[in-house]
């Protein structure tokens, strides 16, 4: 049997070379011109494609997973300005026993805040404490018991509670990331400044404690001793910042002190294990405290679920003369 190699060299041989090459000529030209005929069909077919997954991709942003939307709270602009920090009631520091009167900031002090800051508007709720959970891939039950939490219905607006000083300024680090912001938490002096929002009285409504205006033991909520309730439920103060009285008490980024000896414009380091400044009371405690200037002594490792936070951040906005 003639050989592949032999039927090729004979086929060369005599000389049929031509009608090959033109024959093979002509199949390429024939396949190049279909290609560039298809071309257009191709591209529309491409692009539709594209469009689809982009369009796809849109959808599933808006309406899938809400926690992998990463919800981040609503800051408030704080201005900046003066304020006398610590009870400015002389009758009502005149009933307080002497043991009390540094849980009211009683001496007082003049604070200066002479750069406008940003505050989250609400306590930090389940919902956005959860997606930095996700994100930072804990698998531990509490963490884990926060997520499972935020996502049955509405438990999401309810602010996050059992979290530690050092997790709720973890928290802050993380929005400071998502936000292109330096975050932590506020000082006591910040935290007091925003809720009494340009006001001396004993809550950001008034000097009586009224009838449903927050959520304390005594407050005529529906909550009442009970547990937090949602955030957003009253009446924001004249900053638009909601529940700085009642319903949790929120870490400061401060360490206790009995008096105020400039402490309270400062932050503790992570490696500091004094005390915390706690500010605003909870759902728990009565409503003398959860006046503007009550404050709480509280160990930074501390969970517990009258405790949660509100973040600030700072501000590129340039202070007026």
């Amino acid at each position: 049997m003639t050989s592949g190699r032999q039927f090729i060299s004979g086929y060369l041989e005599k000389g049929n070379i031509g009608p090959l090459l033109l024959k093979k000529f002509l199949v390429v030209i024939t396949i190049l011109f279909l290609v560039i005929m298809s071309l257009p069909h191709i591209k529309s077919v491409y692009d539709g494609i594209f469009h689809n997954e982009a369009h796809s991709d849109f959808i599933a942003a808006q309406s899938g997973d809400p926690f992998e939307q990463k919800p981040l709270p609503e800051l408030v602009l704080i201005p900046a300005g003066s304020f006398d920090m610590g009870e400015q009631d002389a009758a009502f520091v005149k009933t307080l026993k002497a043991d009390e009167k540094k849980y009211f900031g009683v001496p007082g002090k003049r604070i200066q805040l002479s750069e406008p800051f940003y505050l989250s508007k609400t306590e930090i709720t389940n919902e956005q404490f959860a997606s930095y959970v996700q994100a930072q891939q804990f698998g531990n039950q509490a963490e884990q018991k926060i997520i499972n939490f935020s996502r049955s219905k509405d438990n999401g607006h309810f602010p996050v509670a059992e979290i530690s000083w050092r997790g709720a300024m973890a928290y802050a680090a993380w929005l400071g990331e998502q936000t292109h912001r330096s975050c932590r938490l506020p000082t006591e002096a910040e935290w007091e400044y925003a809720a009494r929002s340009r006001m001396n009285t004993a809550y950001p409504w008034g000097d009586a404690v009224g009838v449903n205006n927050a959520n304390c033991a005594g407050c005529g909520s529906q909550w009442d001793n009970k547990q937090a309730a949602p955030v957003g439920q009253f009446q924001a103060n004249s900053f638009g910042l909601y529940d700085m009285s009642g319903n949790v008490w929120e870490w400061t980024c401060s360490v206790w002190r009995d008096q105020y000896e400039g402490q309270e414009q400062q932050c503790a380091s992570m490696n500091n294990f004094d005390a915390r400044a706690v500010r605003g009371g909870s759902w728990g405690y009565g409503p003398k405290y959860i006046r503007t200037t009550v404050r709480g002594e509280f160990e930074p490792d501390i969970r517990y679920n009258g405790f949660g936070f509100r973040v600030m951040c700072s501000s590129s906005v340039t202070p007026i003369d």
